[in-house]
């Protein structure tokens, strides 16, 4: 049986297609029919672009954070423990689960499109264009901007659920549902907030709703650390992502225009078309945007939302680390706490599962080094690796594979038997050196149930870090990257004025 199991991995066969020139887009129904426990996973029809000899193009894995829930295919390390090794801890960042629409995406790009389509008077155009015929009729999934806007949908909830059913198979052995002692952490905003509670619901142990405020004078003490960072702006990104939608969109512009004279579509028009494919997925588990556009659009549209989240929430913003920094640093201390001495320890609790904004997995990463474009180069400018004129293929920043709803990163404490294992351990110094119960204890990061290595620390088993070593890793980014007060600007008036996530700590 596999250690993570997949959320959406498993699919029926296309149920209906689309004449779409040179390519063939069809429906599928994506389940999870575990025969062992039976862990009902809500499904999303799947667009899928099928061409010659097998090609296959799932668009719902290139939305980046407007994409359902799906398993990373990181480097095609296996997810089970690796042999000899069980999983003792493991503390877990989550992003709130599918939403309506965000304020920014509806007032940008949504809403003026929606607004544009319902008030235009001759809709008998768009029967000229089989791919644009059914914004004849089409009408916007948002019906209610004061109760949907930034709002977990029904089938968000469904999935939260179900993300904990998923859990409580991966760490059968760390969950006690008679307990009633575990608790899980939310920021404030009540799309967490409801994200959470339907966790728990699947966990069904009794757990209590941790709330954690989202206050600008928090400092690094939050699960929201960019709300509460004054050098940090959401528009970072906006003009590098701007460009190349200039560049991609210019001739779908063009095409749309050709084909249904008089609308006059723009480029915003054509940006929150491809966003309602995501959208109207999350809402109405159907949609006949993701069938207007090609791959090659697509993947257009991916980079663009790359560009913004790499100079805003990646390496391409140098004060992207700090922000990630304060929740690594509290993950060691969880990680390394001793929890058979006989004094209470701080971190009681086996799994530690927080949920928050779109924001935080990629600072967390970028705090980490991973999905980094410029990991085994170092003399490489980063910023370079990412232009504004044609799409990197090759990259590491891909964050459909980072921030789709749901999209978490964990990080585990493997405990691994033989004394080669202590040997590595010992030998890397620092946490586990020394203790007797950490020989043999390894820690490795997932990243939406894919194992990514670091690539500073992966000789451990399946290409995990021995915990000393990881503990030396951390210390040393806690050296170039730790001051998190310093980096945001944060003036000595603020009162939790800290470089320090300290919500987890009991004492």
């Amino acid at each position: 049986m596999r250690h993570y199991i997949s959320l959406l991995s498993l699919a029926y066969s296309a149920l209906y297609t689309y004449a779409v020139p040179s390519l063939r887009y069809s429906e599928g129904v994506d389940v999870v029919p575990n025969a062992a426990n039976a862990v009902l996973v809500p499904h999303h029809k799947r667009q899928i672009i099928e061409g010659p000899g097998g090609y296959s193009f799932n668009i719902l894995q290139h939305l980046a954070g407007i994409a359902p829930y799906f398993d990373s295919p990181g480097v095609q390390l296996d997810p089970s423990p690796p042999l000899g090794c069980t999983a003792t801890k493991a503390t877990y960042i989550i992003r709130h689960s599918n939403i309506y629409a965000n304020d920014f995406d509806y007032e940008t790009y949504l809403s003026p499109f929606l607004s544009k389509l319902g008030n235009y008077s001759d809709k008998s155009v768009f029967s000229r264009s089989p791919d644009l015929a059914f914004l004849a009729n089409y009408t916007s999934p948002i019906t209610n901007e004061t109760e949907q806007l930034e709002k977990v949908t029904p089938s968000g909830l469904d999935a939260a659920t179900a993300l904990a059913r998923v859990i409580k198979q991966t760490y059968p052995h760390l969950l006690n549902s008679s307990s009633g002692a575990y608790k899980v952490w939310a920021a404030s905003a009540s799309r967490d907030v409801d994200t959470a509670n339907a966790f728990i619901k699947g966990l069904g142990n009794n757990a209590t709703l941790v709330v954690v405020n989202e206050g600008v004078n928090d400092s690094a003490d939050s699960l929201t650390p960019h709300e509460s960072c004054p050098a940090f702006h959401a528009s970072m990104g906006s003009v590098q992502s701007g460009t190349w939608q200039q560049k991609y969109i210019a001739p779908l512009i063009q095409r749309f225009n050709s084909a249904v004279p008089g609308f006059n579509f723009t480029l915003d028009d054509v940006y929150g078309m491809q966003q309602l494919c995501g959208y109207d997925t999350v809402i109405r588990n159907r949609t006949d945007f993701c069938n207007v556009f090609t791959a090659d659009e697509w993947l257009s549209f991916e980079y663009a939302n790359d560009l913004m989240y790499f100079y805003s929430l990646g390496y391409g913003n140098p004060i992207a680390p700090q922000l990630g920094l304060p929740w690594v640093r509290s993950a060691l201390d969880i990680l390394s706490a001793n929890t058979t001495s006989p004094s209470p320890s701080p971190y009681p609790q086996p799994l530690y599962f927080s949920f928050s904004h779109r924001e935080e997995p990629p600072l967390v990463l970028t705090a980490l080094g991973l999905f980094n474009n410029s990991a085994y180069y170092p003399t490489l400018n980063v910023n370079a690796t990412m232009p504004t004129d044609r799409i990197n293929h090759r990259r590491a920043w891909r964050t459909s594979e980072i921030l789709p709803f749901l999209g978490h990163v964990g990080i585990e404490r493997l405990q691994c038997a033989g004394g080669v294992n202590a040997t590595l351990d010992a030998a890397a110094g620092g946490a586990g050196a020394e203790d007797g119960e950490q020989n043999g204890a390894f820690v490795r990061v997932l990243v939406n149930g894919a194992p990514i290595p670091l690539p500073a620390c992966q000789d451990g088993p399946g290409e995990s870090c021995a915990l000393g070593a990881f503990a030396a890793y951390v210390r040393e980014r806690v050296a170039r990257y730790g001051d998190f007060v310093g980096a945001c600007g944060i003036n000595d008036t603020v009162a939790n004025r800290t470089d320090l996530l300290s919500i987890y700590n009991t004492q």
